[in-house]
């Protein structure tokens, strides 16, 4: 078992997107898409230049993993696609790429443009990795993040890319620290959103 952790600098509610009754991992961080396996933790760190900085935004065990297509033709995550007349969280559903006549789409979404055309940038990033990580045990905190003991600040020493610790006592007494003190499932909400404003993200060029 290993603890990928890294830093988060947007938190939208998009990626990760624990809506839907599950935590995704759909798009960004490439390398930990392709690489964690099942059983494992992926956890996202607060960015020095976020209201979080330091602190815990969301823990996930990948408990299933799916390519786009997949993600995009089952049903039981049509609630991840995303939709514009109803509630935000909804807005920034994650489930967004797919295949359309053999070549990559992605949907309006935050990673889209903001008059709906494709962001190749975008695209281009996420689906280097054609995978979907998903998980029903998770913890997502947000804007109420939690701040790491000292005894477990060694499971999160990652970097610009990210951090792999495979000390399986440690992440098992972190686990349980987290499981023993917060509620599973939504703790908060992201720390970007403001309220009625839908934001589309350019991509780093």
């Amino acid at each position: 078992m290993k603890l990928y952790s890294y830093i988060i600098t947007r938190d939208y509610g998009f990626a990760p997107n624990p809506y839907g009754g599950m935590c995704t991992l759909a798009t960004c961080k490439p390398v930990i898409r392709r690489k964690a396996q099942i059983g494992d933790w992926v956890a996202a760190i607060g960015g020095s230049s976020t209201p979080v900085s330091g602190k815990v935004v969301m823990l996930m065990q990948v408990q299933d993993a799916c390519s786009y297509d997949e993600y995009w033709m089952n049903e039981q995550y049509r609630k991840k696609k995303p939709v514009f007349n109803r509630s935000m969280n909804e807005a920034y559903g994650d489930n967004i790429y797919h295949h359309v006549d053999g070549k990559w789409y992605q949907e309006l979404s935050h990673h889209s443009k903001d008059d709906g055309s494709v962001n190749y940038v975008n695209l281009d990033h996420d689906t280097g990795t054609d995978r979907v990580l998903i998980s029903d045990n998770y913890y997502y905190f947000g804007n109420n993040a939690i701040d790491i003991p000292d005894e477990f600040s060694a499971l999160f020493r990652c970097g610009r890319g990210h951090g792999v610790n495979e000390d399986t006592a440690l992440i098992n007494d972190f686990i349980r620290y987290v499981h023993n003190n917060y509620l599973c499932g939504i703790n908060g909400t992201p720390f970007n959103r403001r309220i009625g404003e839908f934001a589309h993200y350019k991509g780093e060029q």
